[in-house]
């Protein structure tokens, strides 16, 4: 698969858990037939793990979201407010054995300088 780099820019509503972009579903792995449900393990921006629940409805427009667990941690520990980013793309850790990465980023000059936190 060729690298692909998915951004998305934080609202209010993904405070709680995010709303997934449709298109981040060509990252993701696959939804198992009959399964609502998928796992992801992760590494950040800076290296670290972490894990996340991705959750689609049953019927009708998909809607993913990553559920509040882990993604409230990883809000909280980024300290991540509205108007911050998150990057979803595939660059590996063969190290730790994950496939994707979401990297935490803030415009901390408010210049358009985006920096991994």
């Amino acid at each position: 698969m060729a690298h692909l780099e998915l951004e998305k820019y934080l609202t209010k509503a993904d405070m709680g858990r995010l709303a997934v972009p449709a298109e981040w579903l060509k990252i993701l792995p696959p939804f198992e037939k009959g399964s609502f449900e998928v796992q992801l393990e992760v590494t950040d921006g800076v290296g670290f793990y972490w894990q996340f629940c991705c959750s689609i409805r049953k019927e009708g427009y998909l809607k993913p979201v990553l559920q509040s667990a882990g993604w409230l941690k990883f809000v909280n520990a980024k300290d991540l407010q509205v108007g911050d980013k998150v990057v979803l793309d595939t660059r590996a850790d063969d190290f730790i054995g994950t496939k994707i990465r979401i990297r935490a980023q803030k415009d901390l000059d408010r210049n358009g300088h985006w920096v991994d936190v």
